[in-house]
């Protein structure tokens, strides 16, 4: 996935100058005046933890006002469960500083949680207003994962998530749920054998693939993305998820 760096966007809405100066003032406050993000000395003191180790950060507009947020991983001096503490944390533009909007501890796995391919956190970005959190990992059998949470009044409630798992020579499982337009899709195959594991005669199995609605109005914040479990069942093929 291609996430929108600072200056990709402020070339973008630069082309667009002709449609007003006030759009061109509103982005080169935010490209200009924010584009540093805040320390992780400061990251740490807003959080009430003693310090902070940065994975991952981006920068975007989350919001739809024209200024740029900023939304990072970080892992803390905490141990929790023999591992350090990981929240995803993202902070608004305060006149002068950049403010803690919110942090997540239950949107981000944690180092250990990847399997014998090690640490499964990938990535995270902004991108069309929405902050995208990947993850991956497994051994033979791998798994991947990527949510994509939107701003909904003062929370950020996910969106979209997109997710796979299978193993070489066997199933390969994909799922899309969007939880905005309220339809879910799953597609079922066969993935292929690396050469020298297998003749690929599985192939020639028609994959499966089926898109229902879901119940609308689904909400889960980015703060309580692990809270509960929605389950998902598709009504003609039996297919089964979880949220």
């Amino acid at each position: 996935m291609l996430f929108l760096s600072c200056r990709t966007l402020s070339s973008q809405r630069i082309l667009k100058v002709a449609k007003g100066f006030l759009l061109m003032m509103v982005t080169s406050h935010a490209c200009h005046g924010q584009v540093d993000g805040p320390a992780e000395k400061e990251i740490a003191a807003q959080l009430n933890r003693a310090s902070v180790e940065l994975l991952k950060s981006d920068m975007g507009d989350l919001t739809g006002d024209g200024f740029l947020e900023y939304a990072a991983a970080v892992d803390t001096d905490i141990i929790l469960d023999g591992q350090k503490e990981r929240m995803v944390v993202i902070f608004r533009w305060n006149e002068d500083r950049w403010l803690l909007w919110t942090s997540s501890s239950s949107s981000v796995l944690g180092s250990e949680e990847g399997g014998v391919l090690g640490d499964p956190f990938q990535d995270l970005g902004i991108q069309d207003q929405k902050l995208w959190i990947a993850h991956s990992g497994g051994s033979n059998w791998r798994w991947s994962m990527e949510d994509a949470y939107r701003r909904e009044g003062e929370d950020l409630v996910l969106s979209e998530h997109r997710s796979s798992w299978g193993s070489f020579c066997e199933v390969l499982e994909r799922w899309e749920i969007d939880l905005t337009e309220a339809f879910a899709t799953c597609d079922i195959e066969r993935e292929e054998c690396p050469e020298g594991f297998g003749d690929n005669s599985h192939l020639d199995s028609i994959p499966m693939t089926e898109t229902w609605a879901i119940p609308k109005g689904l909400r889960i914040t980015i703060e309580h993305r692990n809270d509960s479990i929605v389950r998902f069942v598709s009504p003609i093929h039996g297919f089964e998820t979880t949220l």
